[in-house]
């Protein structure tokens, strides 16, 4: 494996790592290990562990349409470290197929040794590297992986951009579009329950729902997107999303959209 350095890396990739690196979450990655508890304690409770990280860059590299495939990788042992399993990662498969690999978590391995390696306190974040070979089971810190899952991510996967290019905060709905999911007599014919799990994994991420009338499934093109007006008013306060939000003087609301 080949470590890359960020200035080498395509237009589109770079894109995506600067707009994801903004976020308070990966302020606090990038802390590592010099976080306190209740950073580290909010990162997890607000759903930014390494798998969830993993997924919501992946879905930004497709969001600003990374010349590539986009794989979320998963490694489940290491052979080298037996603290170091359960890890995962974004991989991009490029044209020329050269495989990227982007981890924006790896300094959480400074306490792989003991005493704590200086090598794993002094990673970047985000760690990127290139493989030798496509599909390889070897991370630079880890090592080798046992087992090593990946699956590919699709734009069908991506919930989009709710924030606004102008002010950039996040976009709601000025009000319930025509089959919100938090209008009554369940308009969009959700199974028992389907809806409090949505809003349960939302409130965990310390996020919110999209809009299911604005994702990029249905035709609206990313950075239209808009946090369904429904969820805002009935757990906008429970959201730390929202309420950061509403803190920084947003939202910027937008008309719901009108679909013939």
């Amino acid at each position: 494996m080949t470590r890359v350095e960020l200035q080498r890396l395509p237009r589109s990739v770079r894109a995506a790592i600067e707009k994801f690196e903004s976020l308070f979450a990966i302020g606090i990655w990038r802390d590592f290990p010099h976080v306190t508890q209740g950073e580290l304690r909010l990162t997890f409770e607000a759903g930014w562990d390494p798998e969830s990280v993993s997924r919501a860059f992946a879905r930004t590299l497709l969001e600003h349409q990374v010349d590539g495939e986009v794989f979320l990788t998963y490694g489940d042992e290491s052979a080298r470290h037996s603290a170091g399993g359960d890890h995962w990662w974004v991989r991009i498969m490029l044209p020329d197929q050269r495989e990227l690999n982007i981890d924006w978590t790896a300094r959480q391995f400074y306490n792989l040794e003991q005493p704590h390696s200086p090598q794993h306190q002094d990673l970047p974040c985000p760690l990127v590297w290139q493989s030798d070979q496509p599909g390889e089971s070897v991370h630079p810190v880890t090592g080798t992986y046992l087992l090593l899952r990946t699956e590919r991510v699709g734009i069908e996967d991506s919930c989009g951009d709710v924030r606004d290019s102008r002010t950039g905060l996040p976009r709601v709905l000025s009000s319930k579009c025509r089959t919100c999911i938090f209008r009554p007599g369940n308009p969009m014919h959700l199974e028992d329950g389907y809806r409090d799990r949505m809003v349960h994994e939302a409130l965990a991420r310390g996020s919110w729902i999209v809009c299911h009338d604005t994702l990029p499934a249905t035709g609206a093109p990313i950075g239209t997107q808009a946090i369904c007006r429904g969820f805002w008013d009935a757990h906008g306060p429970d959201s730390l999303g929202c309420r950061v939000t509403a803190a920084l003087g947003g939202p910027i609301y937008a008309p719901p959209p009108h679909r013939g």
